[in-house]
């Protein structure tokens, strides 16, 4: 998977970062090995790292985990449904079309980047390929942040700290919830800091830069990015970056999204009832005048003060005191403001902070030198006897040992109580009810291939691959088809709701052709 060098005793600067792939001095080309002895000798150092073995641990915990949750009909139209469909759009129509939202995907949230799945629906077309592709890129994400520990801390201490990565909360929310578009931001930004605290600055800010195909708010964290450019005086790479956060962020949501979406951009409403404005414009005035109304929003609440705690804890708050933290800010701020319904946002346990994982562990690290050598300069200025210790350069990586411990105790303890724990722990978590499996199938024979149906969430997956399938309850469901769960019909209604659209599908012709238990197949003479 990569290749492990020796580790640095001395915990180099982040903010001064050195260059540590220097190019070896040319041999004679009679004493350079054959291009099969470096694969060889590649892989040997590959199977020798710490960070394959756990990387391939994550990955099969994850994908069992997923893949009983899909194979049990866990799953569901928002969003599996969801970007399936518009993967399937790139990779056949070069237009991610999404008949469950009646419009283009990226006229609801600019993510064109899932175009580079398009090949994957090629080889595979299963709503199962994307949920491969998420396990497989979120776990591939830690090798960044275990090689910029590496570099600065040593591989214990990077071993811990990536154990932590790959079990942190951003990570468990987000393989819970099967795809979402967190599975390219989270690599795009651990790559970019790594090649940062490299000294790579051009390829840094190119995998920064991409994150803006991930989605639309990701703009300002470039923005953020390209202040910590400017930190270092990289002056030409945070003045075009700072541009093209700024530019792509304004026009994804005034021009792009409102174009294929025809409501608009309708996010900006989720601030309505907190900020007391619809618009970007009003919003940002609203944060600047009002800045006591802003942070009780930000941390008034019983349920806001858990998703502070529980994204800060498992790193002791160590990347507060690193300026990589700001790269955060933007996702934070927005959770916490947004006033949306159900309050999904400001849940501490799903998908939204899986972005924030690389920053937050890459953050503590350099926050924790920028803490060691502050209290070494006071002791120095002071003249403190018997603070000699502080200066040994095991004390760093020390102390990332420390904080690794440290993370992994926090992390275990949540996962207990989360998704994953609550799964490995329990015989029928996200097991479907004692013959539900085999009435969907047996009823959904019924169902042609190639057909529009209309279906309830827990029957979009299933049919997705052969049919056009939209969604009962969405207001653009059509088909002359109809696959329905009476019992538990999931977003964005309930069983009540059926009973009523049931007797609407009758009146309007539709015929039952099968019932197996309270899966209901119709067909409109």
């Amino acid at each position: 998977m990569l290749e492990e060098a020796p580790a640095r005793p001395v915990a180099a600067t982040p903010s001064e970062p050195e260059v540590v792939d220097v190019p070896a001095a040319e041999e004679p080309p009679a004493a350079r090995p054959g291009a099969g002895r470096r694969v060889a000798r590649g892989l040997r150092r590959a199977l020798l790292s710490p960070c394959t073995w756990i990387v391939s641990a994550a990955f099969t915990v994850y994908w069992i985990f997923a893949y009983n949750e899909y194979m049990q009909q866990q799953a569901g139209a928002c969003d599996l449904g969801i970007f399936y469909q518009a993967t399937v759009g790139w990779a056949y129509r070069l237009y991610p079309y999404v008949a469950i939202k009646g419009y283009a995907q990226i006229g609801d949230h600019f993510s064109p980047i899932y175009v580079l799945l398009a090949p994957a629906i090629w080889i595979h077309n299963s709503p199962a390929t994307l949920i491969l592709a998420q396990v497989v890129l979120l776990c591939l994400s830690g090798i960044p942040v275990y090689i910029a520990i590496r570099r600065v801390w040593g591989i214990p201490a990077a071993s811990l700290l990536l154990i932590a990565y790959l079990f942190s909360i951003g990570m468990q929310g987000s393989v819970n919830f099967p795809v979402h578009e967190v599975m390219f931001s989270a690599p795009l930004i651990a790559w970019g800091l790594e090649r940062a605290l490299a000294g790579r600055w051009t390829w840094a800010s190119v995998l920064i830069g991409m994150t803006a195909f991930v989605k639309e708010d990701m703009g300002m964290l470039i923005v953020m990015f390209a202040l910590w450019l400017a930190f270092n005086r990289k002056w030409r790479h945070a003045a075009i970056l700072a541009v093209w956060g700024i530019g792509m962020f304004l026009v994804t949501v005034n021009v792009i999204i409102p174009h294929f979406n025809p409501a608009g951009f309708t996010y900006a409403d989720d601030y309505a009832t907190t900020l007391h404005a619809t618009t970007f414009t009003g919003e940002i005035e609203a944060i600047v005048l009002h800045p006591v109304h802003t942070l009780q929003l930000m941390f008034g609440g019983e349920e806001k003060a858990q998703l502070w705690t529980h994204v800060l804890l498992p790193v002791a708050f160590l990347c507060l005191g690193s300026p990589i933290s700001l790269m955060a800010l933007p996702s934070l701020v927005t959770s916490t403001l947004s006033g949306r319904v159900g309050h999904t946002e400001w849940s501490w346990n799903l998908y939204y902070e899986m972005p924030l994982m690389p920053i937050l562990f890459i953050g503590a690290m350099d926050g924790t030198n920028r803490l060691i050598r502050a209290v070494r300069r006071v002791a120095k200025w002071n003249e403190a006897e018997g603070m000699d210790w502080l200066g040994h350069r095991l004390v760093p990586p020390i102390a990332g040992i420390v904080l690794g411990l440290f993370a992994l105790q926090i992390t275990w303890s949540v996962t207990q109580t989360e998704s994953l724990g609550y799964w490995m722990n329990s015989k029928t978590a996200y097991t479907a009810q004692s013959g539900q499996i085999q009435n969907v199938t047996q009823a959904l024979k019924y169902v042609p291939s190639g057909v529009e149906v209309r279906a309830t969430n827990n029957l979009v997956i299933p049919l997705a691959a052969r049919d056009t399938v939209t969604l009962v309850g969405s207001k653009v469901e059509k088909g002359p088809w109809a696959a329905m769960d009476l019992a538990s019909p999931g977003c964005p209604v309930t069983p009540d709701y059926m009973a009523g659209y049931l007797s609407t599908l009758e009146k309007q012709g539709f015929q039952i052709v099968d019932e197996e238990g309270s899966i209901v197949i119709l067909h409109q003479a």
